[in-house]
């Protein structure tokens, strides 16, 4: 057997496990202080992702039972998902403790025709399917709102206004006549309001009245 050189093994910065199979690695290298302490085990996950798994493993049922055999040691209730599109295999157990003790057992495992590696899976965040209702300040805004905030009044509706100045200037006007409202001056055009003719009576006959029409532009 090869020996390892230290100079080969790279630590996995997530787990703090080596990239060989720990049988591997000399004794003198491998601290087992606080292993069996469970909060050594807190957040980790309970699943784990094995890679690098022959094709030929896919198409036999007792090779894939070999294999599950391996990782029943450590959990004799765990679940494997084979995944054959990607190739891998997610097993399912139901410690973390468990899972992180076939992560270091198992990992860099030689085991038909392949050297297997395992991973923690990745924890899956659950998902509010509810949405929650707005805060009581927005769902006054909310058209119909659902009932008005605490100590909340109608705020009463003001006087209309009556301009006086402009009734009288509209009842000065004339069908048909011209009001400057603003004089032209140096660079602008003045403001003129022409006021529309009276409306057309109804005939003699009782008929409807005639419609104006409106003369085209003269075109050269």
């Amino acid at each position: 057997m090869e020996e390892i050189d230290d100079k080969n093994i790279i630590i996995n910065d997530q787990d703090g496990l080596p990239n060989v199979h720990p049988n591997l690695i000399p004794e003198a290298d491998i601290d087992s202080s606080g292993h069996n302490s469970e909060d050594e085990f807190e957040g980790l996950p309970s699943s784990l992702i094995v890679t690098n798994i022959h094709e030929s493993v896919f198409g036999s049922t007792e090779k894939r039972r070999e294999i599950e055999d391996l990782f029943r040691i450590f959990d004799p209730d765990v679940t494997f998902q084979w995944l054959k599109s990607f190739k891998r295999l997610r097993v399912n157990f139901q410690t973390a403790p468990a899972a992180a003790n076939a992560r270091i057992q198992l990992h860099q495992y030689r085991i038909n025709e392949s050297v297997i590696t395992c991973y923690f899976a990745q924890p899956v965040t659950p998902v509010k399917n509810h949405l929650q209702p707005p805060a009581p300040y927005k769902q006054f805004l909310i058209s119909p709102p659902a009932s008005p905030p605490l100590d909340w009044e109608p705020r009463p509706e003001g006087e209309p206004i009556v301009n006086t100045d402009l009734i009288a200037a509209l009842a000065s006007l004339a069908p048909g006549s011209s009001c400057e409202l603003h004089p032209p001056g140096p660079g602008q055009p003045g403001i003129v309001v022409h006021t529309a003719l009276g409306v057309p009576t109804a005939d003699a006959t009782g008929g409807k009245p005639k419609i104006m029409q409106t003369a085209c532009p003269e075109r050269s």
